[in-house]
């Protein structure tokens, strides 16, 4: 979708996706389940495409739970290349067979917009700590989330992201909800990760 304003034209592409959030009532180590929470968000996304054998009947707790516990999860947090490795073990057992799986690591914009135009989400990492960036304001220090869109207006380029919720002070879980994140002002600490799987029936999706 694009629209003038007279001086900036504005893009804008958003998916239809369900937020999940680790810090849900039955989430077993919600304070490192970012990682897991990203993953099977990305797994429901692709069982809506009717994938056979990736459907999400147990609740949002027990998927994120499973990743958690049989992909990767870790109490210090999941790396990109944990998350590519997890998700890679998960579609190998679970994605039809003919299947084909590819994952990959990027960190520019363009690349993110593509598989959002393309309509596929994208796992989106922060983190200030392996950047070595000690300094600076940024959305997030360590967290996965999942990138579900984008804005252009100009210049300016923003990430939107389902944030896998949060907990308030007081303890009080928050849901997961969709975050408008400047581009540019986190780039440093960012690596996004794709997700695409091809069948004889979807090929090119």
């Amino acid at each position: 979708m694009s629209e003038a304003d007279g001086r900036a034209e504005r893009f804008s592409r958003r998916l239809n996706l369900a937020p999940l959030s680790q810090w849900e009532a039955g989430v077993s180590r919600p304070a490192s389940a970012c990682g897991p929470a990203a993953m099977a968000a990305l797994a429901d996304y692709w069982a809506g495409l009717a994938l056979p054998g990736s459907g999400a009947a147990e609740s949002a707790p027990a998927r994120i739970n499973h990743m958690y516990e049989r992909y990767g999860g870790r109490p210090w947090g999941m790396s990109a290349g944990g998350l590519v490795r997890g998700l890679r073990r998960y579609w190998k057992r679970h994605a039809p067979e003919g299947a084909r799986v590819f994952l990959a690591v990027f960190r520019d914009f363009e690349r993110y917009r593509e598989e959002i135009d393309a309509g596929r989400p994208v796992a989106v990492k922060f983190d200030r700590w392996s950047a070595l960036r000690w300094r600076g304001d940024y959305a997030f220090d360590y967290h996965w989330t999942v990138g579900i869109g984008y804005e252009v207006e100009g210049k300016n380029r923003f990430l939107l992201l389902h944030d896998n919720g949060g907990r308030k002070r007081s303890g009080e879980a928050v849901p997961g909800r969709e975050r408008r994140i400047a581009y540019e002002a986190n780039r440093p600490v960012l690596t996004m990760v794709s997700l695409r799987i091809d069948t004889p029936e979807n090929r090119g999706v």
